[in-house]
């Protein structure tokens, strides 16, 4: 593959990437204000209208009406992938700090998507507990395979997961208690006080 077809791809893939992104937000924003609308009672269809889109282009970004409330979660899955490879030599602990940070600064640096579309789950119970359930299992296996790394026994399996789980559940009290501090306190500082309770188990 020559270099100019190679550098033509890369831009390519930047590009279905960044489209990618934008459309995700773009559905987030039309989510949030649907659900603003109409509660319990908003509908794909109603999240289609909103973003412009028909309903089998929505499906093909989302599974579900519940992973509708969660796309913010799920973008923030490319952060942590970044910021991972960034500090890929360095120790587990140092590498999910250093990960967390960039993503709790992200959410910092522009709070008001995440906050309304946290206040939109809230209005159907229901599809709040699975789309994180979901949300959450994507992350625990993301978190777990990084700390597993190479290791494929049982042991080391189960540990990463505990692990994976452990810091998940970290970052869920850390984002509840974000919320309900109405931004007085900025997220990153949840987190990381939160890590490091975590510190003698994270390697």
């Amino acid at each position: 593959m020559s270099l100019s077809v190679t550098k033509w791809y890369a831009r390519r893939m930047v590009s279905r990437a960044e489209h990618r992104r934008a459309t995700l937000l773009q559905i987030s924003a039309a989510t949030t204000a649907a659900f603003e609308a109409h509660g319990v009672s908003a509908t794909f269809d109603d999240v289609a209208a909103r973003a412009g889109l028909s309903r089998r282009t929505l499906f093909r970004y989302v599974e579900s009406r519940e992973d509708l409330l969660f796309i913010h979660p799920i973008l923030w899955l490319e952060i942590f992938d970044d910021a991972v490879a960034e500090k890929q030599h360095e120790s587990l602990r140092d590498r999910m700090m250093f990960a967390s940070r960039r993503i709790s600064e992200h959410i910092d640096a522009d709070p008001t998507p995440v906050r309304r579309a946290m206040t939109a789950a809230m209005s159907d119970p229901a599809a709040l507990a699975r789309g994180n359930a979901n949300a959450n299992r994507k992350w625990i296996d993301r978190i777990a395979s990084e700390a597993r790394g190479d290791a494929t026994n049982d042991d080391a399996i189960f540990k990463a997961t505990v692990l994976g789980g452990a810091i998940m559940g970290v970052i869920d009290a850390a984002l509840g208690a974000w919320f309900v501090s109405n931004g007085d306190v900025p997220l990153v500082d949840f987190v990381e006080q939160g890590l490091d309770y975590l510190s003698p188990i994270i390697e």
